[in-house]
């Protein structure tokens, strides 16, 4: 199994944030600037800039210093808007109109992990994600407007979690996925039945094995790979319907993201970050055609940049139905990958 890696169609851009692998449909972000191609009718817009953008502009360092080129971009359900978040804001670009609407301040974060905003026709919602030190109540956000306008939807109660790690619409329709974090006694897979906030069911004993970013579906079960810096990152197979949480292999460094592809093949990443079960100075990147089994594909040593201030070395995914044949991936803090968004094709 090998990977074949050739340059994005839009080579400025810094972070693939959706692609379609049929129509090439995508949104990319380079800071604050954002790129679309949706039906083949391109655009671009900007959001508005701070002080840390000017500043960041000629350096990609002094971008990873101060976050700047962190974002988050979705196309909405009806496809006739983009949902962004950037600098502790919500925005919504009308497509139709070409105008840019200011929607919401975030209370707790910048923007939220790759992959963990849900678009469902039962609204739109994501779980702030952010460094939270006093422990208090977390956001959920929804909106029943297709993004054009937000609301805090619910809370999860203060001391229970440092912060949400995504929100993930079960396959099947029956709700809604939340992974917490991040220590002891925080990490739980919450379930809202049929979109319902107000009765999320926790699910895990608050344990590293419970600690997960991402999310994999297979029949009856779930699986992910364990966010853990503090424990080694094993495998886990979990069915809700009554069985217990099972272990697969240990991956060398923390998962963060995963990304199943339209013929329920995957791809999932390793971390280099600080941490005591983390032993390598390389991200990794795997490939499984059952989800049970995984295949190392490539890796990519951290640059020399110091952690966590200019980064931890990761790898990105991108929303939107894809193919192993073609799917973009980006990287952050990583030699030949840092700021660079490529496609990807295994073979």
């Amino acid at each position: 199994m090998s990977i074949n890696l050739q340059p994005f169609p839009l080579r400025r851009s810094e972070i693939a944030h959706y692609y379609d692998s049929s129509s090439k449909c995508y949104i990319a972000s380079r800071e604050n600037q954002f790129f679309f191609n949706l039906e083949n009718a391109r655009g671009r817009f900007c959001l508005p800039k701070n002080w840390k953008v000017v500043v960041g502009k000629s350096f990609r360092a002094l971008r990873r210093f101060f976050r700047s080129d962190k974002s988050n971009a979705i196309f909405n359900y009806h496809r006739d808007g983009i949902v962004c978040l950037y600098q502790g804001k919500i925005y919504f670009y009308d497509l139709i109109r070409k105008t840019l609407i200011f929607s919401a301040s975030l209370r707790q974060c910048r923007n939220v992990l790759h992959g963990g905003i849900a678009v469902t026709d039962n609204g739109i919602f994501f779980g702030e994600y952010g460094g939270n030190a006093e422990r208090n109540p977390v956001p959920i956000w929804r909106s029943e407007d297709d993004g054009r306008s937000w609301e805090i939807a619910a809370e999860i109660p203060g001391g229970k979690i440092k912060h949400i790690h995504g929100i993930y619409a079960d396959p099947k329709g029956e709700g809604l996925w939340i992974p917490t974090g991040d220590f002891k006694g925080e990490c739980y897979l919450c379930f809202a039945p049929k979109y319902d906030l107000s009765s999320l069911v926790y699910h895990g004993d608050g344990t590293q094995a419970w600690r997960t970013v991402g999310l994999l579906f297979l029949d009856q079960k779930l699986i992910w790979g364990m966010d853990s810096q503090l424990e080694s990152s094993k495998l886990q197979i979990w069915n809700p319907k009554g069985e217990k949480l099972r272990e697969g292999r240990t991956f060398p460094g923390p998962v963060w993201y995963c990304k199943q592809f339209v013929d329920g093949t995957a791809v999932l990443q390793t971390t280099v970050e600080k941490g005591p079960s983390v032993m390598t100075n390389c991200a990794y990147l795997y490939y499984s055609k059952n989800l049970m089994d995984w295949h190392e594909i490539a890796s990519f040593q951290k640059d020399r940049l110091p952690m966590p201030y200019f980064k931890n070395g990761v790898i990105g995914f991108a929303d939107g139905p894809q193919t192993k044949d073609e799917f973009p991936l980006h990287g952050e803090g990583l030699k030949k990958l840092d700021g660079r968004v490529l496609l990807a094709k295994i073979g």
